[in-house]
């Protein structure tokens, strides 16, 4: 009796994970969105930066941000210096001044201000001129027409959000390739959603949006108290606030791909998504909880059924049909994304990946619920 009732769960769980799955891969596949506008810009932008001890990667930031093909008059670069221990803000500011970089600015994280990315996100769009708001961070670089794809595309739709694909710098070694390999998993899954009506996921390392909207939605006021989720939470109040969803539109475009750091130690890897998993619990709405949830069910599913094959092989029969039931099931959505960033060769370990997904994401998944994670040598409990 218990055995069946686990097959009825198992089999009710995967039939929500197949069709999120087949659901992301539908949008993904639907969005054919290019940019078409060629004309010059007229829309100014601010592109906001918050960092914290980043002085190993500031004169990286700063020279992939000066090659920008886009008039200097239209845009500025607001950098919000959040309470850094090291150099950073002196790398920032020589570079600044040694090449002549008015448009681009530094600015201080006051104590009264708080200590968060979220506060000084705030500060750097308090202090901007821009109408339309590009944020990201101090560890991702661009290709030159980065700014002027998303401004175009904007004045092309006037979408009031934009995501755009974020991607690994370093995917090279095993470990490496599969972290990247998962993370776009991520990124696809959440523009897939996006590009239906469903946005539940954005990357704040490359998100564009309305400062009006930024304003009708109070910013970051009600997820002010979460140390993260300045990305997801704003898009999760621009869907609840935005006349037509379609004003949330993921950008497919690689013109304005950014590359970001991703972790290099096991530690780094699982305190990062410790602190993505623990966003979950602060969801307010249905699809985001849903998917997380369904995500969540479906992988410990799969490890209780493997690790019941102790007891009753049958229960491993179960668990490793389930487990290539996700694997074919997620293959379409994988294969076309790392095909469309030009990183088909991460697919070499999507069958390792599979196997240790579902384990890592009821680890992570448990933990959250009690392990502070550490975000910028800070302890925090989400």
């Amino acid at each position: 009796m218990t055995l069946v009732l686990f097959y009825i769960i198992a089999f009710v769980i995967a039939l929500c994970y197949c069709g999120l799955i087949l659901f992301f891969t539908y949008g993904w596949y639907k969005n054919k969105i290019r940019v078409t506008h060629s004309g010059s810009p007229a829309t100014r932008v601010s592109v906001i930066i918050a960092f914290r001890n980043e002085e190993r990667n500031m004169e990286q930031l700063l020279k992939s941000l000066s090659g920008q093909h886009f008039p200097a008059g239209l845009w500025e670069v607001i950098l919000v210096d959040d309470h850094s221990s090291d150099r950073s803000r002196q790398i920032a500011e020589a570079f600044i001044r040694e090449n002549l970089k008015e448009n681009f600015r530094v600015i201080s994280l006051a104590k009264a201000d708080g200590f968060s990315k979220k506060g000084a996100l705030k500060k750097g769009i308090a202090c901007s001129q821009g109408a339309l708001i590009i944020t990201t961070d101090a560890d991702c670089t661009f290709g030159p027409d980065y700014v002027r794809t998303l401004v175009g595309f904007y004045e092309q739709c006037r979408c009031r959000v934009i995501s755009a694909p974020v991607v690994f710098a370093d995917d090279n070694g095993f470990f490496s390739a599969m972290a990247s390999l998962e993370f776009l998993s991520l990124v696809a899954s959440g523009a897939g959603a996006m590009s239906v009506g469903q946005p539940f996921m954005a990357n704040g390392a490359n998100l564009c949006f309305e400062r009006s909207l930024y304003d009708e939605v109070q910013g970051y006021a009600a997820h002010q108290h979460l140390v993260s989720g300045d990305d997801v939470f704003l898009v999760l109040q621009a869907k609840k606030t935005v006349l037509n969803r379609s004003e949330i539109c993921f950008l497919k475009d690689t013109k304005c791909l950014v590359q970001t750091m991703g972790t290099s130690t096991l530690k780094g890897f699982f305190n990062q998504r410790l602190r993505w998993a623990s966003k979950s619990l602060a969801y307010s709405d249905f699809f985001a909880s849903f998917t997380a949830y369904i995500v969540f069910c479906f992988s410990a599913v799969i490890v209780i059924g493997l690790a019941g094959g102790l007891w009753d092989y049958r229960c491993a029969v179960a668990g490793a049909l389930l487990l290539f039931l996700k694997a074919i099931v997620d293959f379409p959505l994988l294969y076309s994304a790392a095909s469309f960033v030009k990183r088909k060769r991460l697919l070499l370990v999507y069958l390792p990946l599979q196997i240790i997904y579902p384990l890592y994401i009821t680890i992570t998944g448990i933990l959250s619920l009690f392990v502070k994670f550490e975000w910028k040598g800070r302890k925090a409990s989400r």
